[in-house]
């Protein structure tokens, strides 16, 4: 059978606007030439195992890159369409592929179509949700219209319009034409349209039939959006919640439960992940900073294609703070990385060589072995001939697990440990306090 690229991928995320040190607020003065930043990470991002890299939206935007300005044109803050395009042949050269973060379901205020309707030019009403002369906005607007979330600053598009829809699918072929780019985040995905998302699919897979459209979906029926016909992937915001949560209350029911219902035989090719530009980082979330132990070994094993938020390899923390998501967003000078450097890089790496080596963990099913309460967790993950139980004790002290009656009789009882480098038997499987054990 053959597998697709992103199922083999390991991603790597970065805010890019905070990378450039850009300034939140575009004046769309200066045009400044970052991406040279951007290619000191490749060794960092190439040597710890990663494959593919998400940039948050690169487009030229009035503030966090989420209110598109320009759809053709990249961020003045960061540099140009040909820095952008060297950049990305730099990593495909390096064996990594490059997704952008994509907005489609809606723009900034200073986006050509929303200022001529400010203009009262009434032909780009249409380009709108919701558009009524009736009322103003909140902004002084002689016209009120639908947003995302209810910010203002952020106009939804009418996606049932064919010009808009044709403009924004102009825009994806562009991008694949001129950047070169294997794959696309969609923003705000559970709110647009599903008509949208099936032309987007064609279009795309006519551009290149490897090219990857992942969506942000908090909750609901992943499977809506992951099909032959709209999404390949979705976030997999349940799994993330269960994750750190099951952790911080020694409970991981929490988790077998909610792998149970995401993840029967396998499930969907979902994008897992511990922390993102718009969440907590994890080393800020867990009660113990043990747990990262636990937690990275589960993201790395589980069905999933995992991610990594730049920066928490080296358990940098942060929160939201005042409403604002700087503190998730920092600037990291990747020259001084030795500064940051913690016994989690060394760990992230040789997870990603585990998994990258294990046909089992990129595409195995999944089965509960063992669980009880404020005890270790075993799952296996099998592949054809293959087969792999991963264990871990989220508890402050040591426990031992008998696995004997599941393990194949071929090995004669027989473990060997891939993370610990050492041969465990299955009839007494040790595991320390915050540890996990990946046996095959």
């Amino acid at each position: 059978m053959k597998h697709q690229w992103y199922e083999d991928a390991l991603i790597y995320h970065i805010y890019a606007l905070s990378l450039a040190k850009a300034p939140f607020f575009n004046d769309y003065g200066a045009l400044e030439h970052k991406f040279g930043e951007f290619e000191k990470w490749i060794p960092h991002i190439k040597g710890m195992g990663f494959n593919a890299v998400l940039f948050s939206p690169v487009l030229k935007s009035r503030s966090h890159g989420y209110d598109v300005t320009d759809y053709f044109e990249i961020d003045n803050r960061i540099g140009t369409n040909d820095e952008f395009k060297a950049l990305v042949k730099k990593f495909h050269e390096n064996g990594i592929r490059v997704i952008l973060d994509s907005v489609f379901n809606h723009c900034g205020r200073d986006f050509f179509a929303f200022q001529e309707l400010r203009q009262n030019n009434r032909d780009f009403s249409g380009w709108f949700s919701g558009v009524d002369f009736n009322r103003q906005s909140p902004l002084g607007d002689h016209f009120t219209y639908d947003t995302w979330s209810g910010y203002y600053e952020l106009p939804k598009f009418n996606l049932h319009n064919a010009t808009v829809k044709n403009y924004l699918l102009d825009a994806a072929r562009f991008w694949i034409d001129t950047f070169d780019i294997d794959g696309m985040r969609l923003d705000a995905a559970n709110t647009l349209d599903f008509g949208f998302m099936t032309e987007l699919r064609h279009i795309t897979e006519e551009k290149n039939p490897d090219f990857w459209l992942m969506g942000e979906v908090v909750a609901g029926d992943y499977s809506k959006w992951v099909n032959a016909d709209t999404l390949h992937s979705v976030t997999n915001y349940i799994l993330y919640k269960s994750l750190f949560s099951s952790h911080n209350d020694n409970n991981l029911y929490e988790l077998a439960n909610c792998l149970r219902n995401s993840a029967p035989n396998n499930g969907l090719p979902l994008y897992t992940f511990l922390d993102n530009h718009d969440q907590p980082r994890i080393a800020s979330n867990v009660s113990n900073p043990a747990h990262l132990n636990t937690l990275y070994a589960l993201l790395f094993t589980l069905p999933g294609i995992p991610s990594v938020y730049y920066g928490s390899e080296w358990e940098i923390k942060g929160i939201k703070e005042n409403n604002s998501d700087h503190a998730l967003r920092p600037y990291i000078d990747i020259e001084n990385s030795s500064a940051y450097s913690t016994w989690l890089t060394g760990h992230i790496s040789k997870l990603a060589i585990i998994r990258r080596n294990e046909k089992a963990l990129r595409y195995g099913g999944y089965r509960q072995i063992y669980l009880d309460y404020q005890r270790p967790f075993v799952f296996e993950r099998s592949c054809e001939n293959e087969r792999i139980y991963v264990a871990v004790n989220a508890a402050d002290h040591d426990d031992v697990v008998n696995l004997s009656a599941n393990y194949n009789a071929h090995c004669n009882g027989e473990l060997w440990d891939l993370l610990q480098e050492e041969r465990i038997n299955a009839a007494h499987l040790q595991l320390k306090p915050h540890s996990a054990r990946i046996l095959k």
